[in-house]
């Protein structure tokens, strides 16, 4: 053997071997092993601030003079159909962070009764606010490197350091799009004009995974890593989620990490679902889920986006979200300068200021155990209820459907007992008389100290403080086969509907309960929709007082939906049934029904 034969089986011998990719399944599994331990901060946290923030907070929603109206400001070079090179040209020079500006953010935060943060450390533009050394990022032909901190500055350094020095948790929102990487995958692509081009992905997959281990490796024990998103197509192991979820155990174990690697804002494949812009009706049961929202329409900074939520918008929103099992991470959209609108800072110091009072019932607390109550929500720990009051009552009479035993009552933040009674009605089990004034508007709670644990009353929709009894699909009991609930839309307009009523041997029932003082008639209308080509079913609504039948209109698809009235009821007080069955069905499908309403008619 030749000396240069030897040198070379050596230096194959010598070589490091290339460790096996991990197997998704089994990588899932481990994860899953430690999920209780990881996620009990979370659990207890229920509050968190997202952070979109980027080149696009230099436009505003704007280009070339020109308002873009769409919601998502940071889609800015998508609506405007700008090139990387002019993008990048363009906005670099603007994107200037004040010193000091995540202190800022961070102080709001702590403010605003949050306790982690979230910021976006990559979008959908392929910029990192984070100093990453990847060669592409560095110095890439077409921008001229992604890092856009200021010169001698590492944004992401800056905005982890701010949290922990007020004792908030921060971890990152990182984009698996890149709209300007040559080996990206082209999905969601922005609208400019782009030549075609043979990617290799392979490529691409290793620059996300090394900005993944740079943002696991240098900025400390991070409390989340937020991926955003797949398709059908692209999913798991299309992202080498394996790989990324063994790196992130190797060098985060406590950390914790959503879905959105794998397809479906509520997919059982991370720590937790990531349901945008709405709330499920019933939660998600079985799973974590944080539903991440924005104070006004856009995600990134809009020049032009004036409709901020109020205070009693954003604390009713955390009130429904917690009593439901989930987390609110909330977002705030910096200028280019890192600067919250007023308008922003106005409503989470009012959110702040009703955390103080009230963050008993918010931090640490678990789901409701009522399936829906009329004037508002509820939360729990060991031995105690938090009634999160919304409308509170006229009367001075707080009803709510328990039944199990009660030690004690008070407002929250008061220190005066309330007097309590179990009553024998059909749709309450105990009346709390209360003070004629909430002592917040936006909320009110009233603390139960319970001797025994909850025991709830059978669920029945009730009429609501306006007069109205409003029947949606969450609340039926389906029987027979194919009659569902179904879900149209994943992000902002989330809708429901009663669908899918292939077989008309199918019904859905709900309980309905009626006060002797909401007795009365009633008129009922009914939410519907109906493919042209399956009108003409016979639709019947079996009440006490007798039927209403109806047949179903075209109304020009199964998702068109119009408002048909069906005619008046008299409803008596107590508990009863109200059943939808169908009487024929001509064509597809039956009917989609959205809603049944029950309107009070005063004389």
């Amino acid at each position: 053997m030749t000396i240069s034969a030897i040198l070379a089986a050596l230096a194959c011998c010598s070589a490091p071997l290339q460790a096996p990719a991990p197997n998704q399944a089994e990588e899932l599994a481990r994860w899953a092993e430690t999920r209780d331990e990881r996620m009990a901060w979370w659990r207890d946290a229920r509050f968190g601030m997202f952070v979109h923030f980027g080149l696009y907070s230099a436009a505003g929603g704007k280009w070339d003079g020109k308002v873009y109206e769409q919601h998502y400001a940071e889609w800015i070079q998508h609506w405007a159909g700008v090139p990387c090179t002019e993008y990048a040209r363009t906005l670099k020079p603007l994107f200037r962070p004040e010193p000091g500006f995540a202190d800022a953010w961070a102080e709001l935060a702590a403010d605003a009764g949050m306790r982690y943060a979230v910021m976006t450390s990559k979008h959908h533009d392929g910029f990192t606010l984070f100093e990453s050394k990847q060669s592409y990022s560095l110095d890439d032909p077409i921008t001229g490197g992604t890092n856009v901190s200021p010169k001698g500055r590492d944004v992401a350094r800056e905005f982890v350091d701010a949290l922990r020095k007020r004792g908030l948790r921060a971890g990152f929102y990182y984009s698996l799009l890149d709209w300007q990487h040559p080996d990206a995958y082209e999905m969601a692509l922005p609208a400019y004009p782009r030549e075609p081009r043979t990617r290799e992905h392979a490529r691409y997959l290793e620059y996300v995974r090394a900005h993944v281990n740079e943002l696991a490796t240098n900025y400390g024990e991070l409390c989340t890593l937020w991926f955003d998103y797949s398709d059908a197509e692209r999913q798991g192991e299309a992202w080498g989620a394996a790989r990324l979820l063994a790196d992130l155990r190797a060098k985060q174990p406590h950390l914790v990490v959503n879905n959105r690697l794998f397809l479906g804002l509520e997919n059982t494949n991370g720590d937790y679902g990531t349901p945008e812009k709405y709330v499920p009706p019933t939660g998600i049961p079985g799973m974590d889920w944080e539903v991440n929202h924005t104070l006004n329409e856009s995600y990134g900074y809009s020049s032009h986006d004036e409709q901020w939520k109020d205070t009693t918008t954003v604390v009713r929103l955390l009130c429904d979200v917690v009593s439901k099992g989930g987390n609110l991470l909330l977002n705030i959209g910096p200028d280019a300068h890192g600067r919250v609108p007023e308008a922003a800072q106005k409503t989470l110091r009012g959110v702040g200021a009703w955390m103080r009072s009230h963050g008993e019932a918010i931090y640490g607390t678990r789901a409701s155990p009522f399936t829906r109550l009329t004037w508002g929500r509820a939360t729990q720990k060991d031995g105690v209820l938090y009634l999160l009051v919304f409308d509170w009552p006229r009367d001075g009479k707080l009803v709510v459907p328990l039944t199990s035993g009660v030690k004690s009552a008070h407002v929250l933040g008061e220190e005066r007992e309330l007097a309590f009674a179990k009553l024998g009605t059909a749709v309450a089990a105990l009346e709390i008389t209360v003070p004629q004034a909430p002592r917040d508007p936006a909320c009110t709670v009233v603390k139960l100290e319970l001797s025994e644990p909850p025991v709830v009353a059978p669920f029945v929709v009730q009429v609501g403080a306006d007069g109205v009894l409003t029947l949606v699909p969450h609340d039926a009991t389906l029987a027979g086969p194919s009659l569902r609930v179904e879900q149209v839309g994943a992000v902002e307009d989330v809708k429901y509907n009663l669908g899918y009523w292939l077989d008309p041997s199918a019904t859905a029932t709900w309980p309905i309960g009626v006060e002797p003082a909401q007795a009365g008639e009633y008129r009922v209308e009914a939410e519907i929709a109906c493919a042209d080509a399956s009108a003409g079913a016979r639709v019947a609504l079996e009440l006490p007082g007798g039927a209403l039948e109806f047949t179903a209109p075209a109304t020009g698809g199964w998702q068109n939906y119009r408002v048909l009235e069906l005619g008046r009821t008299k409803l008596a007080a107590g508990s009863s049934a109200c059943v939808l069955r169908a009487k024929s069905k001509p064509g597809e499908a039956v009917v989609n029904v959205r809603s049944l309403r029950f309107v009070r008619i005063t004389k």
